[in-house]
């Protein structure tokens, strides 16, 4: 069964730092790290595991955390989506022997420099959609360059900074070409707000909570809504993969469907 059959559904109010959905894996200074196998796809087939994994920043990765990526996870590529001057502010993930660090910017305008704030309530659902849509447009190539290296078969990680945006954005096209409905592409989407309840309690307790709260959610409308918008400008998810230029999803499949 996929992830979202196997019993009722979990809220933020009804679990606890110690009773995540089971795609996300613990570790010290990474809060939004999760597997994004595991769910159903097309003729019968399912996501493997223990072969794609998404996240939040790594730049506070500590030794605990490399032994976990990199040893007991085998993460052989990394991922890197965000603007290289978002490194000065958070870090980046560090050299290790046996993994290649790859940095695809997903270009898109920064949004603090669209002059509208983070809106509230039902109005974030087409303020994403609007973000992504034209995420999905400028960062083709980030898009493209990602699931080229997914498809060779290595253990990889991808991630930005909260691991919500730019990072769903790649999980949506990956899963979209293996075939998963879209409502569990949206719940994959939806999981990070439980990623970000993580890092704002690790946040609260160790830095001090602010003044005011940053809008950061992710309602799995917000990528139905995204998914509905590229299919139509592209005519589906698949096809504006393709058009992209990636050409490896025959490869992709055989990689990660089981």
């Amino acid at each position: 069964m996929s992830p979202r059959q196997e019993g009722t559904r979990m809220t933020l109010e009804s679990t606890t730092l110690d009773s995540l959905p089971r795609q996300f894996i613990d570790a010290e200074k990474v809060f939004n790290l999760r597997d994004v196998g595991g769910w159903d796809a097309a003729d019968g087939k399912r996501v493997r595991t223990g072969r794609v994994f998404r996240s939040d920043n790594l730049g506070m990765v500590t030794e605990a955390d490399l032994d976990l990526l990199v040893n007991r996870l085998g993460i052989r590529h990394v991922i890197d989506l965000r603007r290289a001057e978002e490194w000065e502010i958070a870090g980046r993930f560090p050299e290790v022997d046996g993994v290649e660090f790859h940095h695809f910017e997903l270009l898109h305008v920064k949004w603090e420099n669209i002059g509208r704030h983070y809106p509230a309530g039902s109005d974030v659902v087409p303020f994403l959609r609007q973000r992504y849509s034209g995420m999905y447009e400028a960062g083709y190539q980030a898009v493209r360059d990602s699931l080229d290296v997914i498809a060779t078969g290595e253990p990889v990680l991808f991630h930005c900074m909260a691991g919500k945006d730019r990072t769903g954005l790649v999980a949506a096209a990956l899963l979209s070409v293996l075939g998963v409905d879209e409502a569990d592409i949206a719940r994959e989407y939806e999981l990070s707000n439980f990623g970000i309840a993580r890092w704002r309690a690790w946040r609260d307790a160790n830095i001090g909570k602010p003044a005011t709260e940053s809008g950061l959610t992710t309602p799995a409308e917000a990528m139905l809504e995204t998914i509905a918008e590229m299919k139509s400008r592209f005519g589906s998810m698949r096809d504006y993969v393709a058009a992209t230029g990636f050409d490896q999803a025959d490869a992709l499949r055989e990689q990660l469907l089981a």
